[in-house]
């Protein structure tokens, strides 16, 4: 079923994309989910409008687990680049939900760039980003595991995974949940490739400290930090992973109390991880909260 998604940017196929969506399917997409034809069909053109301003677009990764397909793909054009994921949970050809996070940021400048190429004097945000559900509900049901308020992997994942892999995940959470700064050896290499939406963090060749820097200025930068996985979705060797910060981040305003939903798309070769792509929407965090991100 992730083929719809392609099929409306690479070839223009709405045809295909609205028999799929059914009255109860949802899209969320800025951090709001929509719901009906007159949303959807709305979101349907502004993906045109955005494909007709990119130079390219190239699928990245899949994977494909049960009734849920995702990908990473990018967008290219002369002078920027924008990551996104989508993520189609189905059942019998219908779409129950299509989950979208988009480096924002990026489009948005795409989009200026576009505009100042065309001669307009404006260079703004993207117009027709949606503004932000207001309420944010953890994903995460203590209900359902009451002897535990941190999720691990295993609370929250589905597919399934080798027992190396589930350790080399397990590993990787630590050192994002938990600031484990030691434990970045263990699971990247130097020919490991990490971005965070369209900025390289490590890049082949580098080292591993590069890594470690952008887990030191995430730590400094997000006050009180807490990180909580919301669902990991496996196949093989490559896990979409949903997971958010809750933290505190200095405004003009003084301290604000922020929630940031991340994507992160992971590949593994030999149970180190080869590709990591982190999306983070900046434009739905800045609607939400009046505050750029902090990094």
């Amino acid at each position: 079923m992730l083929s719809t998604i392609q099929q409306l940017l690479e070839k223009r196929d709405t045809k295909t994309l609205t028999h799929a969506l059914i009255h109860s399917s949802r899209w969320l997409l800025g951090e709001r989910l929509h719901y009906g034809p007159v949303q959807q069909r709305g979101l349907m053109a502004n993906w045109l409008d955005i494909m007709s301003r990119s130079g390219s677009i190239e699928q990245c990764s899949t994977l494909q687990s049960g009734n849920i397909d995702a990908g990473l793909f990018c967008l290219t054009s002369s002078s920027s680049k924008t990551y996104f994921v989508t993520m189609c949970e189905h059942n019998d050809g219908a779409i129950k939900q299509l989950l979208q996070w988009v480096d924002s940021a990026s489009l948005a400048k795409h989009c200026a760039d576009d505009e100042n190429e065309a001669g307009s004097t404006s260079a703004t945000s993207v117009d027709f980003w949606p503004e932000p559900d207001p309420l944010q509900l953890s994903e995460f049901d203590p209900q359902l595991h009451q002897y535990t308020t941190h999720a691990g992997i295993s609370d929250v994942l589905y597919g399934s995974l080798s027992d190396a892999l589930n350790t080399k995940l397990t590993a990787w959470w630590h050192i994002w949940q938990g600031f484990d700064s030691a434990g970045i050896e263990s699971v990247y290499t130097g020919e490991s490739h990490l971005s965070v939406n369209s900025t390289v963090v490590n890049g082949e060749g580098t080292t591993s400290s590069s890594i470690a820097s952008w887990l030191t200025q995430l730590e400094g930068k997000l006050h009180r930090r807490y990180s909580q996985l919301e669902q990991v979705v496996a196949d093989n060797n490559s896990v979409l992973v949903r997971w958010r910060i809750d933290a505190d981040i200095k405004t003009d305003n003084g301290l604000v109390r922020v929630r940031l939903p991340i994507v992160t798309m992971l590949t593994f070769k030999q149970n180190k991880i080869e590709s990591e792509y982190w999306v983070i929407d900046a434009l739905a965090f800045e609607k939400r909260f009046s505050t750029p991100l902090p990094f």
